[in-house]
């Protein structure tokens, strides 16, 4: 079973969707359980999710975890230089406290599946917390807020393959609501400082075709790593998992933004229309 765990409200509830058949049509050999934080989803949004059940037999399980977080992170800081924020994007703090699997994969739902995701799944942490992709930004900011670290690197928040133990055992859920509270001043990236923060040299790399984004679709910035520069390369050319980035989401149709995997997107939202409806 593969435990997946997402975040969404009713205005990225197609979105999700999409996410999920992408999922779904490329993983026909798995069997998927979805675990959904909804930010005060409708009853009609519950249903139309959950049609998933009726048209995929690989779909075996859609638990909602609840809308009680609100509070928790109510005021919280939600500016950023790249994207629009919610504050449900933190909510992903509470995903290892509220399952009760060894591993979860947690997936923003601004992302398409191209592939299979087995190996992914069960790919080895070497006893990190986490695994994760490289921003594809490329830049050391934990170095600009002032985190000691060994490693320069930071990864991309929207795709963490999440030892569950491990984390609760490192009691990260506390400590990420801690810090993005005493340092609301300075995180300009949200949950993806906050855990890169928390998360310092114990996280695993993983291949970047495990999270394609659009800094590396657009080739804004390159790795000054050998061994980078090689998978990110694989990566555009065959990614499993391509991720809609900062303003670069498939929906824009004009300027710099535009993504050049847009087309990709609306081939399963199509398809997710097909089976579930509008």
């Amino acid at each position: 079973m593969l435990e997946i765990g997402s975040t969404t409200d009713s205005e990225f509830v197609n979105v999700l969707l999409t996410s999920y058949v992408s999922l779904l049509e490329n993983n026909k050999q798995e069997t998927f359980s979805f675990n959904i934080i909804d930010d005060n989803l409708t009853d009609d949004d519950k249903r139309r999710i959950n049609l998933l059940r009726q048209s995929y037999r690989n779909c075996a399980q859609i638990n909602f975890l609840g809308t009680d977080f609100a509070e928790l992170y109510h005021g919280a800081n939600i500016r950023s230089p790249r994207s629009l924020i919610k504050e449900n994007t933190y909510y992903r703090f509470e995903f290892p406290q509220l399952v009760s699997c060894p591993r979860l994969l947690y997936l923003d739902c601004d992302m398409i599946c191209r592939g299979e995701i087995s190996a992914l799944f069960n790919a080895e942490l070497h006893d990190n917390i986490i695994g994760a992709v490289e921003s594809q930004m490329y830049v050391d900011r934990l170095e600009l807020l002032g985190v000691k670290h060994q490693r320069p690197q930071y990864f991309n928040a929207g795709l963490l393959l999440i030892d569950t133990k491990k984390w609760k055992d490192h009691d990260i859920t506390a400590r990420a609501r801690q810090y993005m509270k005493e340092h609301a001043d300075i995180i300009d990236f949200q949950d993806q400082d906050t855990l890169n923060a928390v998360l310092a040299d114990h996280w695993e790399q993983l291949d970047p075709k495990y999270d394609l984004q659009s800094p590396l679709m657009r080739h804004e910035k390159q790795s000054a790593d050998p061994w980078q520069r090689k998978a990110a390369t694989h990566a555009l050319q065959d990614p499993v998992l391509i991720h809609y980035t900062g303003f670069g989401k498939p929906w824009v149709t004009k300027g710099e933004y535009v993504s050049p995997w847009r087309s990709e997107y609306y081939k399963y939202q199509q398809l997710m229309f097909e089976k579930i409806g509008h």
